[in-house]
């Protein structure tokens, strides 16, 4: 079951750089025709041979894909449950492209062919030699590209950054077009991070964006590194900030009503300094009238 979900990857999967290749580690360990799997963090990192932030990044990017499906999450000691929905009771063709080639007719009509001239060998060039094998994983084997005329100059592979048959070296950073207005407007706020992200990365950025639009991510990234105390000095660090931003709204919504200030009351409060006075104040206050009036007559 394993290789025909893979062979579904192979041939049917829109993924590229580290979203693709979490999809082929995930279907290599897939033993059901259901094209489902248990594994943890901790796995998929060791089968990309990456850090945590790498390989939680190209988890999201298959995710976003809507390729890979998360069934089940991760709860104590129980991986999350992944599903690859295309690869369900997916079964490898037996047609000309996976089918064994049948055997060639003899002769020009039925008989075998003769050898003629010093030509007549087998033909071992570009377009007839050996096909190259295929690991049935990527991981714990070396692949090696074949070898030939157009098979080009072989580079070593960088990780995590071969996108599109270009490499890059991970202290370069090179910023998609789709993603250049998000990096504006945060240099321009005067937040100044490395940009130095990977593929599957950039993957999820993009997907960030098309969700809850440049500016609310522009603006969550600023507010994020003022509350930073130490600083911010690199883009993953809004990722998680970002994926916890709501959708944008859809236009034509109207923002909510603000609270109307609560009504003037037209009650005046008492004076207490012209309040009825007590018995035993009005009396202190005739005694003393009295003795005064005493002392003014002597």
């Amino acid at each position: 079951m394993t290789l025909d979900a893979q062979a579904w990857v192979w041939r049917h999967s829109r993924t590229r750089g580290n979203a693709r290749v979490v999809m082929l580690a995930i279907t290599d360990a897939v033993t059901g025709l259901d094209a489902e799997v248990r594994m943890g963090t901790a796995e998929i990192m060791q089968r990309l041979s990456v850090g945590r932030s790498t390989a939680r990044a190209a988890v999201d990017a298959a995710l976003a894909s809507g390729e890979l499906v998360e069934v089940e999450p991760a709860k104590g000691s129980r991986a999350t449950l992944y599903r690859v929905p295309g690869a369900v009771g997916y079964r490898r063709g037996t047609g000309p492209e996976s089918g064994p080639i049948a055997p060639a007719a003899q002769g020009p009509e039925s008989g075998p062919l003769t050898a003629t001239g010093p030509e007549s060998g087998p033909f071992t060039g570009p377009e007839s030699g050996p096909p190259v094998e295929v690991p049935d994983t990527l991981f714990g084997a070396e692949i090696r590209p074949p070898m030939g005329p157009e098979s080009g100059p072989h580079h070593s592979p960088i990780e995590g950054l071969s996108e599109g048959g270009r490499e890059y070296r991970a202290d370069v950073a090179v910023i998609p077009a789709k993603v250049r207005p998000l990096v504006d407007q945060i240099t321009a706020a005067g937040v100044l991070v490395a940009w130095t992200l990977a593929p599957g990365e950039w993957i999820v950025v993009e997907a960030l964006m098309k969700r809850s639009g440049v500016d609310m991510l522009a603006t969550a990234a600023v507010q994020a590194a003022a509350r930073n105390r130490r600083g911010v000095s690199h883009a993953r660090y809004f990722l998680r900030t970002w994926q916890g931003l709501p959708p944008a709204p859809e236009p034509g919504t109207v923002p909510a009503a603000t609270p109307a200030a609560p009504a003037r009351s037209n009650v005046i409060p008492l004076d207490r300094a012209q309040q009825p006075r007590g018995r035993v104040a009005q009396s202190a206050d005739y005694l003393a009238e009295a003795l005064a009036a005493m002392e003014a007559q002597q």
